[in-house]
Order: structure tokens, then sequence, then C-alpha cells
């Protein structure tokens, strides 16, 4: 008698880092084929890359709390 084989679910966070992971990879692929048209991203450093990544994280953060937000009993009103 065979057994039923159990789907394998990958966690939300090994999703994401996945994904991060392949862009990242796209990303460095294309810095050959794209040559002189990154030549306007040389003036941004480190820091504007740091703040990019806050932002998007505090806007998902925002959206997050507000969406998730549990909707209030009728005894607590």
């Amino acid at each position: 008698m065979k057994k039923p084989q159990k789907k394998n679910y990958v966690c939300r966070q090994c999703l994401v880092i996945r994904y991060f992971l392949f862009a990242a990879a796209l990303m460095i692929l294309a810095i050959p084929i794209a040559g002189e048209k990154l030549i306007p991203l040389q003036s941004l450093t480190a820091w504007h890359f740091v703040a990019i990544i806050w932002g998007i994280g505090v806007l998902g953060f925002t959206f997050k709390l507000i969406v998730d937000r549990p909707a209030p009993n009728e005894d607590d009103l």
C-alpha cells in the first residue's frame, strides 16, 4: 500500500529570499548587456539604495498594518 504523498510547501521567507537572489542575479547578468545605458546610475551611492530599501519596508509595514488590522468587535464599542 502506497503512502499518500505530501506536498512540500516552501515557507514564505524562503520564497522571498529566493526571489531576491534571482532578481539580484538577473541584475548582475544584465550589467554587461546594458552597457552604456547604466552610466546615469553611477552617481548613486549605497546610501541611496539603503534609503530605497527602508522606504519600501516602511510602506510595506504600513500597508500590512492597515490591511491586516482586526475588525473591532461590537463588545469593544
